[in-house]
């Protein structure tokens, strides 16, 4: 099982919904931080991040769901469209140990117990 970090960065005003969105999708354990653009506005405007006010959504994905959550954010979220938000990934090469594999693959089972959900 290949996994990937993923991150999608966008307005304040439309995290939640994307958080959602995301975990309808596959993301696994999704966090959200609050963050502001610092970047020079040549640079934003190429990045397409618009306003300042930014959130920064990460979690983890089966390789396989990838594809499926960036069409999703295309279509719903219009992310090819100038200042709707950014998102990439990045691979997980290693973790410490098959209890934390399991547990960012969401497979329910982590330490030798099962985990109830």
């Amino acid at each position: 099982m290949k996994l990937k970090l993923v991150f999608v960065i966008v307005d304040k005003n439309k995290a939640e919904k994307v958080v959602r969105a995301l975990e309808e999708h596959g993301l696994r354990h999704p966090q959200a931080a609050l963050g502001t653009g610092t970047a020079p506005s040549a640079l934003s405007e190429l990045l397409g991040t618009g306003e300042t006010e930014k959130v920064v959504i990460h979690g983890t994905a089966e390789e396989s769901v990838v594809p499926g959550l960036y069409a999703m954010l295309k279509e719903k979220f219009a992310f090819e469209e100038k200042n709707t938000g950014i998102a990439f990934t990045v691979p997980v090469k290693s973790v410490g140990g098959p209890a934390t594999l399991a547990l960012l693959a969401g497979s329910g089972y982590t330490a030798g117990r099962e985990v109830k959900k």
